[in-house]
């Protein structure tokens, strides 16, 4: 136990003005819950060890919109409560402090007061706070970065902090009660009223809201973001348009039918960058993808010139420039999308021995249309992870006849989740 206490003397420190380096807090500390309370804490270090956690982060103003700092949240407090602290010496923002939270504390999103005599105060009197649209309706928050440091049914929006001494405000993540959030929560644009799209509704949070952009909807032909309902404008590879590419407003979607004329509903990973701390990294949405192929002269004209890719394709759809396998259906093996149906993708993995040709944005209770499956024996479902929020086609099968196409390769009849009876060919890999 004696290591520890050379850490915590030599810990970071606050980027506060005035500070000095070591100081301690008064020489010997005996809060009850320190695990020796005779331990010697600087009052400017990080703490650790023996020693309570007094930071919890910065807050710095104008960083760019895809950057979010680990900070601001109270598991970074080690029991304690994260609360915006004084402005930091290099006046850009503000340091995150970790504090004892007030005593007799009310919960999350309770009403509250910060005077004392109201008996209504929260885990810290600045964490007291009214949401937009919610004027004279207090309620306790918490620091958050973004919708996981947040209880159930609560999502991290973000408010101004205190004017730093240049006037300028940064933005502070905080958690907010579902029931607080003004706006119709949605999870594509066709339900939303016309002239809103389902936009994003902060920088921290996956909550999608309706709201009103541009005029133009999904599907239809853009050169700028401001111009869609949905306020996106990407090409068939999620480019925006750089003048040479066409593209075309995108939107979020569950089904094909969500999305425009000349579009399809796709699974995107939205922010595949490892930042934990950008609310948007790792998350899965559905997405209205374009047929149109990027750049026209790309695209293909003649079914030979797709048989001379040599990438598995052989047909060519001439509206769209995309070069595609007619004979392939959901579960064909493959190597690229060339090898699948039109618009198809190659999934690979465990269940995917050898590749498997999947589409996407299908519906489970539609049997023609553009939202059923290809082909006469495919069937639409959602395993879930791999295919949420929206659901793909898989070969069809039967638990007691027929055998899976590719049984050779390992394939069987499976269940897609735990409840349903086995119905999609898939290789069996024992978990």
């Amino acid at each position: 136990m004696l290591l520890l206490l050379p850490v915590a003397l030599a810990g970071c420190h606050g980027g506060l003005p005035g500070g000095k380096q070591n100081e301690q807090d008064g020489g010997v500390d005996q809060r009850a819950d320190m695990r020796r309370p005779d331990a010697i804490c600087p009052a400017d270090a990080a703490g650790g060890g023996e020693c309570p956690l007094n930071f919890c982060g910065e807050l710095k103003v104008g960083l760019p919109s895809n950057q979010f700092p680990q900070s601001g949240a109270d598991s970074l407090c080690g029991g304690r409560v994260c609360k915006v602290g004084p402005e930091l010496a290099s006046n850009d923002g503000f340091q995150l402090t970790c504090v004892d939270a007030n005593m007799n504390a009310k919960a999350f999103g309770a009403t509250c007061s910060p005077d004392p005599a109201a008996g209504m105060r929260c885990a810290d009197d600045s964490l007291c706070i009214e949401a937009a649209g919610f004027a004279g309706s207090p309620f306790c928050s918490q620091l958050c970065r973004n919708d996981a440091d947040c209880p159930s049914k609560a999502r991290c929006l973000e408010y101004p902090t205190p004017a730093l001494a240049d006037t300028r405000r940064a933005m502070v993540g905080m958690c907010t009660p579902e029931v607080k959030i003004v706006g119709t929560v949605c999870l594509r644009e066709a339900v939303c009223p016309a002239g809103q799209g389902c936009v994003l509704y902060g920088a921290r949070t996956s909550l999608k809201i309706c709201r009103a952009g541009g005029t133009k909807s999904a599907g239809t032909a853009c050169t700028a973001t401001s111009e869609c309902r949905s306020g996106e404008c990407y090409d068939r590879d999620f480019h925006v348009s750089g003048g040479q590419n066409r593209a075309y407003c995108s939107a979020a979607c569950q089904v094909n039918s969500d999305c425009g004329p000349d579009q399809g509903c796709v699974r995107l990973v939205v922010g595949n960058n490892g930042s934990g701390g950008d609310p948007l990294d790792d998350l899965v949405v559905g997405y209205c993808r374009t047929l149109f192929v990027p750049i026209a002269a790309m695209g293909c004209a003649t079914d030979a010139q797709c048989v001379a890719r040599q990438d598995g394709s052989d047909t060519c759809d001439a509206t769209h420039g995309l070069c595609y396998r007619k004979a392939a259906a959901p579960g064909s093996a493959c190597s690229s999308a060339g090898d699948c149906p039109l618009d198809g993708e190659c999934g690979i993995g465990p269940r995917f021995e050898g590749g498997y040709c999947q589409t996407f944005g299908c519906d489970q209770a539609a049997t023609t249309g553009v939202n059923a499956c290809p082909g006469t024996n495919s069937i639409c479902g959602q395993r879930g992870g791999p295919d949420e929020p929206i659901s793909a086609c898989y070969e069809k099968c039967a638990p007691n006849g027929g055998a899976c196409s590719r049984a050779a390769a390992g394939y069987r009849c499976e269940s897609i989740d735990t409840i349903a009876p086995p119905s999609v060919c898939l290789v069996n890999t024992g978990t």
